[in-house]
């Protein structure tokens, strides 16, 4: 390998960086689902803006947090768990309403 074959420090500084940042859509997500876990009522805003932009591999921690949310209170909230039965079904047939 010849000097000129080698990556120099910023560019692998810079593919370090890269690696190790999450995408921003995700950083997007983490953001408004630790708000949700910290809000005893999560807002319905926040909640669509989280399963608008959603990658398919957070689903189940979404999911989670919405179970966890359902658990807290005695009267868990209708909306909550129409998202949860929404977001656990997977893909297919979208919902009628």
């Amino acid at each position: 390998m010849t000097s000129t074959d080698r990556p120099t420090a910023d560019s692998r500084d810079d593919a370090t960086n890269e690696n190790a940042r999450p995408h921003p859509r995700e950083m997007f997500i983490r953001f408004l689902l630790d708000t949700v876990r910290e809000d005893p009522y999560p807002s319905g805003t926040q909640l669509d803006l989280i399963e608008e932009s959603i990658p398919a591999a957070m689903v189940p921690e979404y999911v989670e947090v919405l179970i966890e949310k359902s658990r807290e209170g005695c009267f868990p909230s209708t909306d909550v768990l129409r998202r949860i039965q929404r977001m656990s079904a997977g893909p297919g047939p979208s919902p009628r309403c």
